[in-house]
């Protein structure tokens, strides 16, 4: 990496610059992540320097913000997050209680930044993480080079405090916008997957959420189960694979991330795919709220219990297929009638006879005997 010497002028920012249009520029990167390039150009004017780099706190992280650098590679600019984050606080204010606010090591970026020119100037932007509960900060900026932190100019030190209170909003404009938006795919994916068995977890593997597919697997099956509003598994090997898998959803990469479990017994195949879940617009951060899990089973051996406990107790065409939803979901009858598009009025008179003809007492001893069989 090259970086041009130029004559540096501290005391006087670009004359070419329009205020106004660079403040749109800030707040057209809200929509736009790769406008943050072009937000970190104009900054490279504003405050001439030869370098630029745009990050972001995220809780006891920093990262960078979308491809907010300016002639650095993204191999070099993604140094100073990894490499130079450190507490801005310290220890005891964290356990008094304040939080674990981040920045990071400007100078000792600009001096050890490879190829750097003794001379350049390197500007560094740390936006801090958005919290609604909390007083908003500003944007913390400076200069740097080889040498250590430089002052800024008068008219610098103005457009500092003005540019990292639009910086601020822009990224607080930014993850909102991106949270209402995950949240609307969030429902729409549950609508997408309304005939397929979903729950949501929280890190804990507490149940958050679910269908009534999703719901009547719960009940019968012997590869999760839930217990104290946990969702369980029945072996070690198995809640590791699980957590694994977990592990690489919650980092939300947008990888997909699935795994196949196989039942005990009758080897039938269980699909568990994980997917970040975005419930609320409230919360601050990238991180998601919980992980949806559709559940997809490979199970003809289900069906053909169903089939055979129906014609052994010689039911309708009608109670057969009510028996089926009843097994295969756990539905009450409101919603099995739903599904199926009839009165709840029928279905609870077609559970009657089922009740009747099979000897069962309710839907779960029904639903043991047809898996006992």
């Amino acid at each position: 990496m090259m970086l041009m010497q130029r004559k540096i002028r501290p005391d006087c920012p670009s004359p070419d610059l329009n205020l106004h249009e660079a403040i749109a520029t800030i707040y057209r990167s809200t929509g736009d992540a790769s406008a943050w390039r072009e937000v970190a150009s104009l900054l490279a004017r504003v405050f001439d320097a030869d370098a630029v780099v745009l990050c972001h706190t995220e809780g006891d992280a920093v990262r960078l913000l979308g491809e907010g650098l300016y002639n650095l590679s993204p191999e070099d600019a993604a140094k100073l997050p990894v490499r130079y984050s450190r507490a801005a606080l310290p220890p005891a204010a964290h356990h008094s209680g304040a939080g674990m606010v981040r920045t990071v090591d400007d100078a000792g970026f600009a001096r050890d930044i490879d190829r750097l020119p003794g001379g350049a100037r390197v500007l560094t932007v740390v936006i801090p993480e958005i919290d609604h509960t909390e007083p908003q900060q500003a944007a913390h900026l400076s200069v740097a080079n080889t040498g250590g932190r430089l002052p800024f100019s008068a008219n610098q030190q103005d457009l500092r405090v003005l540019l990292s209170q639009h910086l601020t909003e822009a990224v607080r404009i930014q993850r909102r916008f991106s949270r209402l938006q995950r949240k609307a795919n969030f429902h729409s994916m549950a609508i997408l997957h309304l005939g397929e068995a979903w729950l949501v977890v929280d890190r804990e593997l507490e149940l958050v959420d679910c269908n009534p597919l999703a719901r009547g697997f719960l009940m019968r099956s012997e590869l999760m189960r839930l217990r104290d509003g946990h969702v369980v598994f029945p072996d070690a090997d198995t809640l590791q694979r699980v957590e694994e898998a977990m592990a690489l959803a919650w980092a939300a990469t947008g990888d997909l991330v699935q795994i196949n479990l196989v039942k005990p017994g009758d080897g039938a195949q269980v699909s568990l795919e994980f997917k970040p879940a975005y419930l609320s617009d409230d919360s601050h951060g990238e991180a998601p709220d919980g992980l949806m899990i559709l559940v997809r089973e490979v199970d003809r051996q289900l069906m053909l219990k169903i089939e055979a406990k129906a014609e052994s107790c010689k039911l309708s065409r009608a109670e057969r297929r009510v028996m089926v939803h009843l097994v295969r979901s756990g539905q009450p009858p409101a919603a099995i009638a739903m599904a199926i598009g009839t009165s709840e009025r029928t279905i609870r008179c077609q559970l009657s006879s089922i009740f009747r003809k099979t000897g069962a007492r309710n839907q779960q001893e029904l639903i043991r005997m047809t898996l006992m069989m």
